[in-house]
């Protein structure tokens, strides 16, 4: 089960920005996209139900690091959305 957290607009644009200058953003449409979607249990039908909330939305996928993640944006509503997966249990280490 899919949930989201807002994060800061301005927080989000300085994290795609990182992850793009790092090398860690994936495209849509390539297979190492499309394995990492599905190792991540990302469920395609939440984020197009969200995403119907915002006239331009937009999607970002950073693949690894501190803030991985599936994100969903509209820079003329100017607010972000990081796709929780509520059912992805978490190590000890995690959650202390």
């Amino acid at each position: 089960m899919h949930t989201t957290q807002e994060v800061e607009y301005i927080i989000a644009c300085n994290r795609f920005e990182e992850a793009e200058n790092k090398g860690l953003k994936l495209t849509q449409g390539q297979m190492e996209t499309n394995i990492w979607l599905h190792n991540e249990g990302i469920n395609l039908d939440f984020v197009i139900e969200t995403a119907r909330s915002f006239p331009d939305s937009r999607t970002f996928i950073i693949s690894n690091g501190v803030h991985k993640g599936f994100y969903i944006y509209s820079t003329q509503k100017r607010v972000c959305f990081k796709l929780v997966n509520k059912t992805k249990e978490f190590t000890h280490a995690e959650s202390a």
